[in-house]
């Protein structure tokens, strides 16, 4: 199975490779640009970029990026609308160039819009970065959210409707089991009773689980992670999920809130020693 953790790249994405090993990691999740802004972003270092391409496959690991935080393809404002469909077909060029398989960006706020209007508002940003996308083997991966506030994309019906105009080639979907969580869609009890992973075009498309316990109750609608077994979510709920079989081939990428990246050494072991019980 394919366990990692998200790493830092402030000293290059090839660096961010060669940590992957050390923490138990045999996959990793990384930031394509700074994650609290997108503009003014630094040019790629292709030189690096290379680099690290070359390590993953060497030290046979696969990576998914991240898109920042701001970006927000349901967004009613202009300028922040076009700002973030710029912004993801960079992260697509980034993503490619350092050989990762896909780029994970949450569904948007449409805020006073509703959600009605903010899928739709999102299928059209996604089909003007298909437009203008030239890479190769990089699909965007819709992330479900908690349902704060205005946000699309917190039950399986939204999620659904917002890739499915798309090829599954080109757009694919990333659970967060957090966010998953405090939507309302997948239960402490069972979570391996979640109605997606019995539904065909969602497993076609699930390339990547974000796996996080969480700091508040089912159904609470807030983005709170919590350190695996420390949350209210729980051990057991996790222990089900990496069992199951049909998650096998997904990669689970760990987003626990632990205080310096080192402690992601012991968040991985915990989870792999759940395997097989």
């Amino acid at each position: 199975m394919r366990i990692g953790c998200h790493l830092s790249i402030a000293k290059g994405y090839a660096a961010a490779v060669k940590v992957a090993p050390t923490l138990g990691a045999n996959a990793f999740q990384y930031f394509t640009k700074n994650p609290r802004g997108f503009r003014n972003a630094k040019p790629l270092d292709r030189v690096d970029a290379e680099r690290g391409r070359a390590l993953l496959e060497e030290l046979d690991l696969v990576a998914v990026g991240h898109t920042p935080y701001l970006i927000n393809l349901a967004a009613a404002d202009e300028s922040l609308y076009h700002a973030s469909i710029d912004a993801l077909v960079q992260d697509l060029v980034i993503a490619e160039a350092r050989g990762t398989y896909g780029v994970v960006v949450h569904c948007g706020k449409p805020k006073e819009q509703g959600h009605e209007w903010g899928i739709e508002r999102m299928q059209q940003a996604i089909r003007v970065v298909l437009e203008r996308n030239q890479t190769v083997g990089v699909r965007i991966l819709v992330e479900n959210t908690a349902g704060q506030g205005s946000e699309i994309g917190s039950n399986l019906a939204e999620i659904l409707a917002i890739v499915e105009p798309f090829s599954t080639d080109e757009v694919g979907i990333c659970l967060d089991t957090q966010h998953a969580f405090a939507s309302g869609m997948l239960t402490k009890q069972d979570p391996t009773a979640f109605a997606g992973f019995d539904h065909p075009d969602f497993m076609k498309r699930l390339h990547a689980i974000h796996l996080n316990d969480s700091k508040v109750e089912f159904g609470a609608k807030k983005d709170r992670h919590e350190l695996i077994g420390q949350g209210i979510l729980g051990l057991d709920a996790i222990q089900k999920l990496v069992n199951d079989p049909r998650l096998d081939a997904i990669p689970f990428y760990l987003e626990t809130p632990v205080e310096k990246e080192s402690q992601y050494a012991d968040e991985i072991a915990k989870v792999r020693s759940l395997i097989g019980h």
